[in-house]
């Protein structure tokens, strides 16, 4: 009897959720998803940039970063920044331009004040490890200054 008993509530409970539920759905037709929006393209930059790192002796650190927009048809590179191991970022405006000169081995970036000098090994059109995708881009690269001293490094052209 008491089964029956149990049975019996436990059937009812079982109806009257089902008709709460049955109750609480909406029988508007859900309406068609709207369709994206047309995303735009970002605006292509007007030149490519140039980021050089270079390192530390010791330890392979970075000690100081060049950040370079590159003309698109060559001739000079104007900085737009300079960041050092210390923290110490300068933001450049004007832009000053460093001479871009390929007639070497190697092409070379020098300062508008010829203290400091960036030979792009890898950039170089006989490159022994030219920039791939599989290295992100980077290419060897080395810096001549008297206040960085000699220092190995790489480089990276990016679009934007």
């Amino acid at each position: 009897m008491r089964t029956r008993i149990v049975a019996g509530l436990s059937a009812g409970l079982t109806a009257a959720g089902l008709i709460g539920f049955l109750a609480s759905i909406d029988r508007n037709p859900v309406p068609p998803p709207r369709p994206a929006p047309e995303a735009s393209r970002p605006a292509a930059s007007a030149d490519p940039r140039l980021y050089c790192e270079f390192y530390n002796f010791a330890s392979r650190t970075p000690k100081v970063g060049f950040y370079f927009t590159a003309p698109a048809g060559g001739g000079d590179y104007a900085q737009i920044f300079q960041k050092d191991a210390d923290g110490e970022q300068t933001i450049f405006d004007p832009r000053p331009a460093w001479a871009y000169v390929r007639d070497g081995e190697q092409p070379t970036l020098t300062s508008p004040d010829g203290a400091i000098t960036i030979n792009l090994y890898g950039d170089a059109r006989n490159a022994t490890r030219p920039a791939t995708a599989a290295s992100g881009g980077w290419f060897e690269a080395g810096l001549r200054s008297v206040r960085y001293l000699n220092l190995e490094g790489q480089c990276r052209r990016t679009a934007t």
